[in-house]
């Protein structure tokens, strides 16, 4: 049961935290869009950061790393509180834990909100409707690296909850 409502909470928190994020600062997501998105984003506005699409890069490596650093500390207490005290229940749990979340994040915020809602949408790339549509595929794709990715992660957290125990 606790695991259920740390899914639950996981989902609410990531997927809050993503939209506050975006609508904020559209420009730091700006390479979690299609290149002809970029692209255009960055004719339109020479004075912004970002000199030509990117698509993975040592820059975009660091900061999953970062991110998957975080994703580890968090997830070491969150199957703790669930009860996992061996290798495999932190491993287990932890990758349920990741595997939903990165099911909402593909399904309900990229395949949903960034697809459709318009407010997501880059300035200048409003009327780019084919380009945005091509987020369906990018963010399956996305998806299924989002759950290969779990796995090391997983298996860190299995071994640290089973330092502990």
């Amino acid at each position: 049961m606790i695991l259920a409502v740390e899914c639950l909470s996981g989902c609410l928190i990531f997927g809050v935290t993503i939209i506050l994020s975006l609508l904020k600062n559209k420009e730091f997501w700006l390479y979690e869009y299609p290149k002809p998105i970029q692209q255009r984003y960055i004719e339109l506005h020479p004075d912004c950061e970002f000199s030509e699409p990117e698509g993975f890069s040592l820059k975009v490596l660091i900061k999953k790393i970062a991110a998957c650093l975080i994703f580890i500390v968090l997830l070491s207490g969150m199957v703790y509180l669930a009860g996992a005290r061996n290798f495999f229940q932190g491993g287990l749990f932890s990758y349920t834990i990741w595997f939903v979340v990165n099911l909402f994040d593909t399904m309900v915020l990229d395949l949903g909100f960034m697809v459709h809602w318009k407010k997501c949408r880059l300035e200048g790339t409003e009327n780019m409707d084919a380009e945005y549509k091509l987020l369906n595929k990018k963010s399956l794709i996305d998806g299924v690296y989002g759950c290969l990715i779990g796995i090391p992660v997983s298996l860190i957290v299995g071994s640290m909850i089973a330092l502990m125990f």
